[in-house]
């Protein structure tokens, strides 16, 4: 019996997803291959268009998510490039390496002063969120012997040394906004009703 023109349409469809399925990993090398060299014939203005295109998108898209989405997504991003690195060659990863100096710098240079103290709060923030997340999963030894780490390291310095970290906290400070002078206040604050009467002792009466 002849097949209709809707029926031969479906069953291609349908070999073709049979065949898709069956040769994945092949299909994904050859596409792989072929965006490759897909690349390598642009020019660098042609890269920078469809970066900034791909930036583009991602900006929207990352706009339209909610919150558990963009963890989600950040999740999967983390997982991904863990797995990408263990698979990586020591020149691969050196090469990476300078990829994303290379890019930094570009991105670095494009930008305006404010959004490259936008960049910097952004970063500082991160790292802020990271060390208090850090300290919380600590176990009382382990914070005793940071204090110690860096008692040492503090005694160990030159008065050069010394005078250079002073006067790069008096900048920081001088440079903060009126948000961030309250809420490093209230951190302070916090930071020593939490201390136990040993450690109040010891700031009220240092040795």
């Amino acid at each position: 019996m002849k097949l209709s023109h809707e029926e031969r349409k479906e069953k291609r469809k349908e070999v073709n997803r049979q065949y898709q399925l069956k040769n994945k990993e092949v299909l994904k090398e050859k596409r792989k291959e072929y965006l490759k060299r897909r690349n390598q014939n642009r020019t660098e203005e042609q890269k920078e268009e469809r970066r900034e295109k791909r930036r583009e998108y991602n900006k929207r898209r990352l706009q339209n998510m909610t919150e558990e989405q963009k963890e989600e997504r950040r999740e999967k991003g983390r997982e991904f490039n863990k797995r990408r690195l263990q698979n990586m060659t020591e020149e691969q990863k050196e090469e990476r390496r300078n990829q994303l100096k290379e890019y930094n710098k570009r991105r670095l240079q494009n930008m305006t002063e404010e959004q490259k103290e936008e960049r910097r709060e952004k970063r500082r923030e991160k790292r802020r969120e990271y060390n208090r997340r850090r300290l919380q999963n600590m176990t009382e030894e382990q914070k005793e012997e940071r204090r110690e780490y860096y008692k040492r390291r503090y005694q160990n310095m030159t008065e050069e040394q010394k005078e250079e970290r002073r006067e790069y906290y008096k900048r920081r400070l001088q440079n903060r906004t009126e948000e961030q002078k309250e809420k490093l206040k209230e951190y302070n604050k916090r930071r020593y009703q939490n201390r136990t009467e040993e450690q109040k002792n010891k700031t009220i009466t240092p040795h």
